[in-house]
Protein backbone atom coordinates (compact mmCIF):
# COMPACT_ATOMS: atom_id res chain seq x y z
CA UNK A 1 0.00 0.00 0.00
CA UNK A 2 2.83 2.42 0.92
CA UNK A 3 4.46 1.78 -2.46
CA UNK A 4 1.17 2.51 -4.22
CA UNK A 5 0.65 5.76 -2.29
CA UNK A 6 4.23 6.83 -2.99
CA UNK A 7 3.82 6.02 -6.69
CA UNK A 8 0.60 8.02 -6.95
CA UNK A 9 2.18 10.94 -5.10
CA UNK A 10 5.11 11.00 -7.53
CA UNK A 11 2.71 10.96 -10.48
CA UNK A 12 0.70 13.82 -8.97
CA UNK A 13 3.79 15.95 -8.35
CA UNK A 14 5.03 15.23 -11.88
CA UNK A 15 1.74 16.33 -13.40
CA UNK A 16 1.56 19.42 -11.18
CA UNK A 17 4.99 20.71 -12.19
CA UNK A 18 4.65 19.64 -15.83
CA UNK A 19 1.40 21.61 -16.05
CA UNK A 20 1.74 24.42 -13.50
CA UNK A 21 -1.48 26.12 -12.48
CA UNK A 22 -1.47 29.87 -13.08
CA UNK A 23 -2.39 31.56 -9.77
CA UNK A 24 -5.70 33.38 -9.57
CA UNK A 25 -5.90 35.55 -6.44
CA UNK A 26 -7.50 38.95 -7.17
CA UNK A 27 -11.29 38.62 -6.99
CA UNK A 28 -12.84 42.09 -6.51
CA UNK A 29 -11.93 45.78 -6.53
CA UNK A 30 -14.00 48.71 -5.26
CA UNK A 31 -13.48 52.47 -5.05
CA UNK A 32 -14.88 55.08 -2.69
CA UNK A 33 -13.76 58.61 -3.52
CA UNK A 34 -9.94 58.36 -3.71
CA UNK A 35 -9.78 55.18 -1.61
CA UNK A 36 -9.70 51.64 -2.93
CA UNK A 37 -10.27 48.16 -1.48
CA UNK A 38 -9.00 44.92 -2.98
CA UNK A 39 -10.28 41.41 -2.29
CA UNK A 40 -7.81 38.49 -2.43
CA UNK A 41 -8.54 34.78 -2.41
CA UNK A 42 -6.33 31.87 -3.51
CA UNK A 43 -8.79 30.34 -5.98
CA UNK A 44 -6.92 27.11 -6.66
CA UNK A 45 -5.58 26.74 -3.09
CA UNK A 46 -2.18 25.61 -4.33
CA UNK A 47 0.19 28.39 -3.31
CA UNK A 48 -0.75 28.73 0.37
CA UNK A 49 0.14 32.43 0.40
CA UNK A 50 -0.69 32.95 4.07
CA UNK A 51 2.11 35.44 4.79
CA UNK A 52 2.35 38.56 2.63
CA UNK A 53 5.96 39.36 3.53
CA UNK A 54 7.71 40.11 0.26
CA UNK A 55 4.42 40.44 -1.64
CA UNK A 56 3.51 43.58 -3.56
CA UNK A 57 0.82 45.35 -5.57
CA UNK A 58 1.71 47.21 -8.77
CA UNK A 59 -0.24 49.40 -11.16
CA UNK A 60 0.70 50.91 -14.51
CA UNK A 61 2.42 53.79 -12.68
CA UNK A 62 3.20 52.64 -9.14
CA UNK A 63 4.39 49.74 -6.92
CA UNK A 64 4.00 49.17 -3.18
CA UNK A 65 4.94 46.26 -0.89
CA UNK A 66 2.74 44.88 1.86
CA UNK A 67 3.49 45.58 5.51
CA UNK A 68 5.36 42.81 7.29
CA UNK A 69 3.46 40.34 9.44
CA UNK A 70 0.18 40.28 7.50
CA UNK A 71 -1.29 36.77 7.48
CA UNK A 72 -4.61 35.17 6.61
CA UNK A 73 -6.02 31.71 7.03
CA UNK A 74 -6.62 29.03 4.42
CA UNK A 75 -9.89 29.51 2.50
CA UNK A 76 -10.16 33.03 3.92
CA UNK A 77 -11.36 35.90 1.75
CA UNK A 78 -8.81 38.62 2.50
CA UNK A 79 -9.52 42.35 2.07
CA UNK A 80 -6.67 44.84 1.80
CA UNK A 81 -6.45 48.60 1.30
CA UNK A 82 -3.75 51.26 1.21
CA UNK A 83 -3.15 51.00 4.98
CA UNK A 84 -1.83 47.45 4.46
CA UNK A 85 0.99 48.73 2.24
CA UNK A 86 4.36 50.21 3.10
CA UNK A 87 3.72 53.14 0.76
CA UNK A 88 0.80 54.69 -1.09
CA UNK A 89 -0.42 53.08 -4.30
CA UNK A 90 -2.06 55.17 -7.01
CA UNK A 91 -4.81 53.35 -8.94
CA UNK A 92 -6.42 54.99 -11.96
CA UNK A 93 -10.18 54.47 -11.71
CA UNK A 94 -10.83 54.97 -15.43
CA UNK A 95 -8.18 52.65 -16.92
CA UNK A 96 -5.48 50.65 -15.15
CA UNK A 97 -3.90 47.27 -14.38
CA UNK A 98 -3.23 45.80 -10.92
CA UNK A 99 -0.59 43.13 -10.41
CA UNK A 100 -0.45 41.03 -7.23
CA UNK A 101 2.96 39.37 -6.99
CA UNK A 102 5.43 37.77 -4.65
CA UNK A 103 9.20 37.70 -4.41
CA UNK A 104 10.02 35.04 -1.81
CA UNK A 105 7.22 32.80 -3.12
CA UNK A 106 7.03 33.46 -6.84
CA UNK A 107 3.57 34.06 -8.21
CA UNK A 108 1.88 36.61 -10.42
CA UNK A 109 -1.74 37.59 -10.97
CA UNK A 110 -3.28 40.66 -12.58
CA UNK A 111 -6.52 42.37 -13.57
CA UNK A 112 -7.20 45.18 -16.06
CA UNK A 113 -10.16 47.38 -16.80
CA UNK A 114 -11.12 50.22 -19.15
CA UNK A 115 -11.23 47.98 -22.22
CA UNK A 116 -13.13 44.72 -21.73
CA UNK A 117 -15.07 46.21 -18.85
CA UNK A 118 -15.99 49.85 -18.21
CA UNK A 119 -14.85 51.69 -15.06
CA UNK A 120 -17.30 51.32 -12.15
CA UNK A 121 -19.75 54.02 -11.15
CA UNK A 122 -20.22 55.14 -7.54
CA UNK A 123 -21.48 52.20 -5.48
CA UNK A 124 -20.29 49.60 -7.99
CA UNK A 125 -17.26 47.34 -7.90
CA UNK A 126 -15.32 45.25 -10.40
CA UNK A 127 -15.89 41.58 -9.61
CA UNK A 128 -13.75 38.90 -11.21
CA UNK A 129 -15.78 35.88 -12.19
CA UNK A 130 -15.00 32.33 -13.20
CA UNK A 131 -16.88 32.12 -16.47
CA UNK A 132 -16.80 28.35 -16.28
CA UNK A 133 -19.14 28.38 -13.29
CA UNK A 134 -21.00 31.56 -14.19
CA UNK A 135 -23.00 32.33 -17.33
CA UNK A 136 -22.44 29.78 -20.11
CA UNK A 137 -19.75 31.70 -21.99
CA UNK A 138 -17.45 28.70 -21.91
CA UNK A 139 -13.83 28.09 -21.05
CA UNK A 140 -12.08 28.06 -17.69
CA UNK A 141 -10.93 31.67 -17.55
CA UNK A 142 -11.57 34.76 -15.50
CA UNK A 143 -12.74 38.25 -16.41
CA UNK A 144 -13.88 41.38 -14.60
CA UNK A 145 -17.54 42.34 -14.63
CA UNK A 146 -19.30 45.38 -13.21
CA UNK A 147 -21.04 44.51 -9.93
CA UNK A 148 -23.93 46.56 -8.53
CA UNK A 149 -23.91 44.77 -5.17
CA UNK A 150 -20.28 44.74 -3.99
CA UNK A 151 -19.47 41.79 -1.72
CA UNK A 152 -16.02 42.68 -0.42
CA UNK A 153 -14.92 40.01 2.04
CA UNK A 154 -17.31 37.31 0.82
CA UNK A 155 -18.41 35.38 -2.30
CA UNK A 156 -15.07 35.58 -4.17
CA UNK A 157 -15.13 35.22 -7.94
CA UNK A 158 -18.88 35.78 -8.15
CA UNK A 159 -21.18 38.64 -9.12
CA UNK A 160 -24.93 38.85 -8.62
CA UNK A 161 -25.60 41.67 -11.09
CA UNK A 162 -26.43 40.81 -14.71
CA UNK A 163 -27.74 42.90 -17.55
CA UNK A 164 -30.50 41.77 -19.89
CA UNK A 165 -29.45 41.76 -23.53
CA UNK A 166 -32.61 41.75 -25.61
CA UNK A 167 -33.92 42.88 -28.98
CA UNK A 168 -34.84 41.81 -32.50
CA UNK A 169 -33.20 40.85 -35.77
CA UNK A 170 -34.78 42.05 -39.03
CA UNK A 171 -34.14 41.66 -42.72
CA UNK A 172 -33.83 44.61 -45.09
CA UNK A 173 -37.64 44.90 -45.31
CA UNK A 174 -37.92 44.92 -41.49
CA UNK A 175 -39.35 41.41 -41.39
CA UNK A 176 -38.29 39.44 -38.28
CA UNK A 177 -35.71 36.74 -38.93
CA UNK A 178 -35.70 33.55 -36.86
CA UNK A 179 -32.82 31.16 -36.10
CA UNK A 180 -30.24 33.93 -36.25
CA UNK A 181 -27.23 33.04 -34.10
CA UNK A 182 -25.64 35.75 -31.96
CA UNK A 183 -22.16 34.65 -30.93
CA UNK A 184 -20.39 36.79 -28.39
CA UNK A 185 -16.88 37.12 -27.08
CA UNK A 186 -15.96 38.81 -23.76
CA UNK A 187 -12.92 40.29 -25.48
CA UNK A 188 -10.02 37.90 -24.91
CA UNK A 189 -10.41 35.85 -28.03
CA UNK A 190 -12.38 32.97 -26.52
CA UNK A 191 -15.37 31.51 -28.29
CA UNK A 192 -18.86 31.65 -26.92
CA UNK A 193 -22.13 29.83 -27.31
CA UNK A 194 -24.94 31.26 -29.32
CA UNK A 195 -28.08 33.22 -28.57
CA UNK A 196 -30.73 32.30 -31.15
CA UNK A 197 -33.72 34.36 -32.27
CA UNK A 198 -37.20 32.85 -32.08
CA UNK A 199 -39.90 32.89 -34.76
CA UNK A 200 -40.50 36.59 -34.05
CA UNK A 201 -36.84 37.49 -34.50
CA UNK A 202 -36.60 38.06 -30.75
CA UNK A 203 -33.62 37.26 -28.53
CA UNK A 204 -33.05 37.53 -24.78
CA UNK A 205 -30.11 36.65 -22.51
CA UNK A 206 -28.70 37.69 -19.13
CA UNK A 207 -25.00 38.59 -19.32
CA UNK A 208 -22.41 39.97 -16.88
CA UNK A 209 -21.66 43.67 -17.14
CA UNK A 210 -18.91 43.76 -19.77
CA UNK A 211 -18.11 44.92 -23.29
CA UNK A 212 -18.79 42.22 -25.88
CA UNK A 213 -17.90 41.64 -29.51
CA UNK A 214 -21.01 40.19 -31.13
CA UNK A 215 -21.03 38.23 -34.37
CA UNK A 216 -24.60 38.01 -35.65
CA UNK A 217 -25.01 35.55 -38.50
CA UNK A 218 -27.61 33.54 -40.39
CA UNK A 219 -25.72 30.50 -41.63
CA UNK A 220 -23.55 31.73 -44.50
CA UNK A 221 -26.13 34.18 -45.88
CA UNK A 222 -25.49 37.33 -43.89
CA UNK A 223 -23.42 38.61 -40.97
CA UNK A 224 -23.27 41.64 -38.71
CA UNK A 225 -20.48 42.54 -36.27
CA UNK A 226 -21.13 44.88 -33.35
CA UNK A 227 -19.56 46.03 -30.11
CA UNK A 228 -22.13 45.88 -27.30
CA UNK A 229 -21.83 47.25 -23.75
CA UNK A 230 -23.93 45.44 -21.16
CA UNK A 231 -24.65 47.34 -17.94
CA UNK A 232 -25.78 45.29 -14.92
CA UNK A 233 -29.38 45.44 -13.68
CA UNK A 234 -30.53 47.17 -16.86
CA UNK A 235 -32.44 46.31 -20.03
CA UNK A 236 -30.02 46.62 -22.94
CA UNK A 237 -32.15 46.72 -26.11
CA UNK A 238 -30.66 46.32 -29.59
CA UNK A 239 -31.95 45.85 -33.12
CA UNK A 240 -29.86 44.20 -35.82
CA UNK A 241 -30.83 44.64 -39.48
CA UNK A 242 -29.47 42.55 -42.35
CA UNK A 243 -29.30 45.19 -45.08
CA UNK A 244 -28.58 42.71 -47.90
CA UNK A 245 -30.94 39.91 -46.94
CA UNK A 246 -34.67 39.31 -47.39
CA UNK A 247 -36.73 36.45 -45.97
CA UNK A 248 -40.17 35.61 -47.37
CA UNK A 249 -42.20 32.84 -45.75
CA UNK A 250 -40.37 29.60 -46.59
CA UNK A 251 -38.27 31.20 -49.32
CA UNK A 252 -35.00 32.80 -48.41
CA UNK A 253 -33.42 35.17 -50.90
CA UNK A 254 -29.84 36.23 -50.60
CA UNK A 255 -28.99 39.61 -52.06
CA UNK A 256 -25.50 39.63 -53.56
CA UNK A 257 -23.30 41.14 -50.86
CA UNK A 258 -21.68 44.43 -51.76
CA UNK A 259 -17.92 44.39 -51.38
CA UNK A 260 -17.00 47.75 -49.94
CA UNK A 261 -13.31 46.76 -49.45
CA UNK A 262 -13.18 48.72 -46.20
CA UNK A 263 -9.52 48.77 -45.14
CA UNK A 264 -6.96 51.08 -43.56
CA UNK A 265 -3.22 51.55 -44.05
CA UNK A 266 -0.93 51.54 -42.24
CA UNK A 267 -2.26 49.24 -39.54
CA UNK A 268 -1.00 49.43 -36.79
CA UNK A 269 -0.41 53.15 -37.19
CA UNK A 270 0.96 56.28 -35.54
CA UNK A 271 -0.09 59.02 -35.77
CA UNK A 272 -2.48 58.72 -38.75
CA UNK A 273 -3.97 56.14 -41.10
CA UNK A 274 -5.89 56.23 -44.37
CA UNK A 275 -9.25 54.46 -44.41
CA UNK A 276 -10.17 53.33 -47.93
CA UNK A 277 -13.43 52.01 -49.33
CA UNK A 278 -15.01 51.03 -52.61
CA UNK A 279 -18.48 52.38 -53.34
CA UNK A 280 -20.03 50.72 -56.35
CA UNK A 281 -23.12 52.92 -56.34
CA UNK A 282 -23.41 56.67 -56.57
CA UNK A 283 -23.41 58.39 -53.19
CA UNK A 284 -26.47 60.56 -52.68
CA UNK A 285 -26.45 61.69 -49.06
CA UNK A 286 -25.66 60.82 -45.44
CA UNK A 287 -22.73 58.48 -46.09
CA UNK A 288 -20.15 58.49 -43.27
CA UNK A 289 -17.12 56.81 -41.78
CA UNK A 290 -17.58 56.51 -38.01
CA UNK A 291 -14.77 55.78 -35.52
CA UNK A 292 -15.50 53.84 -32.32
CA UNK A 293 -13.26 53.05 -29.36
CA UNK A 294 -13.10 49.61 -27.73
CA UNK A 295 -15.98 50.58 -25.40
CA UNK A 296 -18.30 51.06 -28.35
CA UNK A 297 -18.33 54.87 -28.04
CA UNK A 298 -18.53 56.90 -31.26
CA UNK A 299 -15.55 59.25 -30.93
CA UNK A 300 -15.35 60.74 -34.43
CA UNK A 301 -16.96 60.64 -37.86
CA UNK A 302 -16.33 61.86 -41.40
CA UNK A 303 -18.85 62.65 -44.14
CA UNK A 304 -18.23 61.04 -47.53
CA UNK A 305 -18.94 62.90 -50.75
CA UNK A 306 -19.41 61.81 -54.36
CA UNK A 307 -16.43 60.03 -55.93
CA UNK A 308 -14.57 59.98 -52.60
CA UNK A 309 -12.72 56.70 -51.88
CA UNK A 310 -10.78 57.38 -48.69
CA UNK A 311 -10.45 59.54 -45.58
CA UNK A 312 -7.51 60.10 -43.24
CA UNK A 313 -7.85 59.78 -39.48
CA UNK A 314 -5.17 61.48 -37.39
CA UNK A 315 -5.92 59.61 -34.15
CA UNK A 316 -7.99 62.38 -32.55
CA UNK A 317 -11.59 62.50 -31.36
CA UNK A 318 -14.31 64.88 -32.53
CA UNK A 319 -12.95 67.79 -30.46
CA UNK A 320 -9.37 67.31 -31.63
CA UNK A 321 -8.08 65.56 -28.52
CA UNK A 322 -5.45 62.87 -29.10
CA UNK A 323 -6.71 59.33 -28.51
CA UNK A 324 -4.72 56.80 -26.45
CA UNK A 325 -3.17 53.64 -27.83
CA UNK A 326 -5.58 50.78 -28.36
CA UNK A 327 -7.96 49.00 -30.70
CA UNK A 328 -10.46 51.14 -32.64
CA UNK A 329 -13.28 50.22 -35.00
CA UNK A 330 -14.28 52.07 -38.14
CA UNK A 331 -17.64 51.66 -39.84
CA UNK A 332 -19.05 52.61 -43.20
CA UNK A 333 -22.55 53.91 -42.49
CA UNK A 334 -25.39 55.06 -44.76
CA UNK A 335 -28.56 56.66 -43.33
CA UNK A 336 -27.65 55.28 -39.92
CA UNK A 337 -27.26 51.71 -41.25
CA UNK A 338 -23.96 49.87 -40.92
CA UNK A 339 -22.61 48.68 -44.28
CA UNK A 340 -19.18 47.41 -43.28
CA UNK A 341 -16.89 47.42 -40.24
CA UNK A 342 -13.21 46.78 -39.59
CA UNK A 343 -10.72 47.37 -36.78
CA UNK A 344 -7.35 49.08 -36.47
CA UNK A 345 -4.63 49.48 -33.86
CA UNK A 346 -3.22 52.83 -32.73
CA UNK A 347 0.26 52.44 -31.20
CA UNK A 348 2.05 55.35 -29.59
Amino acid sequence: MKKLITFLFIIFIGILFANPIIPVCISELSFEDDNWTLEIYDYYQVYEIYNLDGCYLATSTDTAHFNYGITFNENEVFVVDEFDLQSSLIINLSDDTIVFGGVDIYFYDEISWGNNVNPPFTGQSLGRIDLNSGPPIGGDFFLLATENQPSMGSDPFFVSSYGTFTGYVYDSLMNPVENVQLEYCPGLGYGSPEITTDENGYFNADLPGMNYDFHVHLLYLATIDAIVTIEPDTQNYYEFIFENYVSSDDIEIEFPPLNYNLTNYPNPFNPSTTISFNLTTEITEDMKIQIFNSKGQNINQFSIFNDQSSITWDGTNSIGKSCPSGVYFYKLVSHGKELAVNKMLLLK
